[in-house]
């Protein structure tokens, strides 16, 4: 079967009449409007085909997030803090009426719109890119023209990295009408100048993979890895029909990705065969993810083995960035698995994941796998969750997605701990042993709101039970990261390894300093200024008010230095009579009225 036009007319059609009219700038929405409700839940799995990503989140420049999400004809842009409460939002009408995509560059937004080109013009508009600040003022755009396009993001989506300047966009499009009568689809690559949005190359034509043309790509994936080299994933079902890899040769500081066409411009590889006819759309596969670590690219897809309808298994594939060798791991002996998606950390790792599914039924348990720099694949863990075509972002140290399922946002949060979900507005899980009228109530919701602390399980926080030597390690993680940056390690062992390594790594703990039995006891208050001190950024740690004595601790004694600088910030009041009581513990709850103190939330 080939995949040629009369597919998509009528979907195309009702695409141009849902558009709205043009507009160049964004059209404000009052913010107790509250968040648009939309319906993105597994919108990633496809069985065929792809189609452009409509859901996005990214760090706004106030440390909240920002969403960005393509429905109801109209582009909604919304603002969260970073307890995930909602703060304003603004839509923008689509100049185009087809739809491309969002990508969230360093200093600049861009927005993606097309338009069809039936009449196949080599002067007709058909891909726009439009450039935006920070706040949305619209700066410019460029215009891909003509480009051997009826059709632009068909059957496919729209991926984008950028570099030296340089926007890099793979994408996907029907084409003209070739000598055997039909319009045939495939991908399509172009690179823009951020500075004045010049179009600096594109490719559209010959069909040829060893310059980057993939016949038919399904879903496009594309990164500029950390030698400034291009590197791309297709979903192929015909030249090749598998999982293509493309790395391209030349410097992309350039804004260039092509060469003589007398030489090949990439190297080029099917990565996993697909079985089938050539050009048989239906292939038993689907693309998740490509990403990078330091000594390995990233590949996530799903395929049934038969290359036609069945029940797919979950696929994670590594590549020796140096040599080229590679290796695929089928990660179930039984089949039921949605497209899975990567969630990278950094070049230190991260996650693939993925939700159960029997047929066309998509079950709620969500399967995350870490993995390292090393591209080696860890153990399989398991949460109740669903994923969405919204890309998962790095954020305050853990992997953040939503999902929406005709609702307002639900937000993910992933990390070695584990998996917790957010209502939009930040409200916390409920805890059955914390009341109404309990003095921490908002504490615990604040600090459970932003992911500061989570609960003890089975709707649990225990607000008087006593923090651990553990639990203070993974707290001095959560302070640390959200004002660095961190990228917690991946490593085995018990829960608690990989902050124990982190705050080692950052000089926030020593080395000899807790070993043994000691992350199971609990932590007294001298243990818990004196692991997390280090943890707290400096400018949080001014002196506020003045103190000149504690009474049950002098400032030349042990500990004392820090606990004075503690009380002299404003953190810590001591009791009634000012005592620290450093000896003593101190329960979950008291802990969390001084993360919110700490973190002002």
């Amino acid at each position: 079967m080939i995949k040629h036009s009369g597919i998509f007319s009528k979907a195309l059609s009702l695409a141009c009449c849902l558009a709205l009219a043009l507009s160049a700038v964004p059209a404000a929405r009052a913010a107790e409007d509250g968040p648009v409700k939309s319906s993105n839940k597994n919108a990633q799995d496809y069985s065929m085909w792809a189609s452009p990503v409509t859901s996005y989140l990214y760090e706004n420049p106030d440390g909240g997030l920002t969403r960005v999400e393509y429905t109801g004809g109209q582009v909604v842009i919304e603002d969260y803090d970073s307890g995930f409460r909602y703060l304003s939002g603004r839509t923008i009408a689509p100049e185009l009426p087809v739809w491309g995509g969002f990508f969230a560059g360093e200093d600049f937004n861009f927005l993606f719109f097309g338009q069809t080109n039936r009449e196949e013009s080599a002067t007709a508009e058909v891909i726009r890119v439009v450039k935006y600040d920070k706040d949305w003022n619209r700066l410019g755009q460029a215009s891909l023209k003509g480009a051997n396009t009826t059709v632009p993001f068909d059957a496919g989506s729209l991926r984008c990295d950028e570099y030296g300047g340089y926007l890099y966009i793979r994408t996907s499009h029907e084409m003209f009408r070739s000598p055997d009568g039909y319009n045939h689809q495939a991908n399509l690559t172009m690179a823009v100048r951020q500075q004045d949005m010049t179009i600096t190359d594109s490719y559209f034509d010959v069909m040829n993979s060893s310059y980057g043309y993939i016949s038919h790509s399904f879903n496009q994936f594309i990164l500029v890895d950390e030698d400034g080299r291009v590197v791309a994933l297709d979903h192929g079902d015909a030249h090749p029909r598998g999982v293509a890899f493309s790395k391209y040769y030349a410097d992309a500081s350039t804004g260039r990705f092509t060469g003589s066409i007398y030489s090949p411009w990439c190297s080029s590889a099917s990565l996993m065969d697909f079985a089938g006819a050539t050009g048989a759309n239906a292939t038993g596969a689907s693309l998740g993810g490509l990403a990078e670590t330091e000594d390995c690219y990233i590949m996530a897809y799903n395929y049934d083995q038969t290359g036609s309808h069945g029940e797919r298994y979950p696929y994670y594939h590594w590549m020796d960035k140096a040599s080229g060798k590679s290796w695929s791991a089928q990660l179930t002996q039984t089949p039921g698995s949605t497209t899975p998606v990567l969630a990278p950390t950094g070049l230190e790792g991260g996650y693939m994941l993925w939700n159960g599914k029997s047929g066309y039924a998509v079950n709620d348990t969500l399967y995350y796998l870490p993995y390292g720099a090393d591209g080696k694949p860890g153990e399989i863990h398991t949460a109740a969750g669903s994923l969405s075509d919204c890309p998962p972002i790095y954020y305050n140290g853990r992997v953040v997605w939503y999902t929406t399922s005709n609702s307002a946002p639900v937000f993910y949060q992933l990390d070695s701990s584990g998996v917790t979900a957010i209502p939009a507005g930040g409200s916390a899980p409920t805890f059955s042993d914390v009341r109404s009228s309990d003095w921490f109530k908002r504490d615990v919701e604040k600090v459970a709101a932003a992911g500061v602390m989570n609960g003890m399980g089975e709707d649990l926080f225990a607000p008087y039970g006593s923090l651990t030597i553990a639990q203070a390690l993974k707290l001095a993680y959560e302070l640390d990261s959200r004002a660095t940056g961190g990228v917690l390690p991946q490593t085995g062992g018990a829960w608690y390894a990989p902050y124990y390594q982190y705050c080692l790594d950052r000089g926030i703990i020593s080395a000899g300093q807790i070993g043994g039995s000691d992350f199971d006891r609990a932590a007294t208050r001298f243990d818990m200024v004196e692991i997390l001190d280090r943890a707290i950024p400096a400018g949080r740690m001014a002196a506020v008010v003045t103190v000149t004595s504690i009474p049950d601790l002098a400032e030349s004694a042990p500990h004392g230095g820090v606990v004075y600088k503690w009380y002299r910030a404003g953190i810590l009041s001591g009791d009634d009579a000012g005592r620290f009581n450093g000896s003593s513990s101190i329960t979950r709850a008291e802990v969390a009225a001084i993360l919110c103190r700490i973190n002002s939330l």
